[in-house]
């Protein structure tokens, strides 16, 4: 499997998708999301694979949505981001057989945060942190993070860390229960293979079954939770107010 802005390795029963735009600090375009999607189904397809991790390149786990890539001149048109590659991810993260850890190896924020939360198990260094910054640039929370973030932390805590926008570090995260783990970042990667390989000594239906399980237990709404972000999101997009807090955000060199 080549990719533009992935890496995937197989070792064994243990798969290792890794986002490579490390320049960007690994935030998303519609085209990450695409090969995300076309690297889940091809690991799928492969029998011996159980466990797969989710990580970035670099310093970052994710910073979101690439905004460099919005055309302001031409109308932001986030509906068709979201109901053409991001959700679409999301439920293949959810709906995939295979067991999912994300490695949120740093700062991890906006989409990023829904795509790290979408997975079955989230371990992060204790250098990382989550950061909702949506309403920083005038826009609501997508990705699924509306749906998983309360679900994990409650809803007090979800709206004010979706209202105030401020950096929620990676041992809050772990009190909130959005974190399965924090590790030194020394030892992220041998507490992540750790994990990884003792859940691909598992039987491939008791891991299949159980995520499905556990899955149909929290998730009822998901796909309507997703509806619904899009349809805000898409309303949202291109309003003045949004349009000046991306141009400022790009001036400075940043993506959320």
């Amino acid at each position: 499997m080549t990719y533009q802005d992935l890496t995937v390795e197989i070792d064994g029963a243990i798969a290792t998708i890794c986002v490579n735009r490390p320049e960007k600090l690994n935030a998303l375009r519609d085209q990450t999301a695409d090969e995300l999607i076309d690297a889940l189904h091809s690991l799928e397809q492969s029998a011996g694979v159980k466990v797969v991790i989710l990580t970035g390149n670099g310093r970052a786990f994710g910073t979101g949505y690439d905004l460099s890539t919005v055309d302001l001149d031409a109308g932001c048109d986030l509906y068709t981001v979201l109901e053409d590659h991001f959700n679409p991810l999301i439920l293949a993260l959810r709906r995939s057989r295979l067991l999912i850890i994300s490695r949120v190896n740093g700062p991890c924020a906006g989409v990023s945060v829904g795509i790290a939360l979408a997975c079955d198990i989230v371990i992060a260094s204790q250098d990382a942190y989550f950061l909702e910054p949506f309403s920083q640039i005038a826009l609501v929370p997508d990705g699924g993070n509306t749906f998983f973030f309360p679900a994990a932390a409650g809803r007090t805590r979800a709206m004010a860390a979706m209202l105030m926008g401020e950096k929620i570090s990676a041992q809050d995260a772990l009190t909130w229960g959005l974190v399965w783990q924090v590790h030194h970042a020394d030892m992220l990667d041998a507490k992540v293979q750790e994990a990884a390989t003792r859940i691909a000594r598992l039987a491939p239906n008791a891991i299949k079954r159980t995520k499905q399980l556990v899955n149909t237990a929290c998730e009822t709404g998901l796909a309507a939770q997703l509806d619904l972000e899009r349809d805000y999101q898409g309303e949202l997009g291109g309003s003045p107010e949004m349009v000046a807090a991306i141009s400022r955000f790009v001036k400075g060199g940043k993506s959320q």
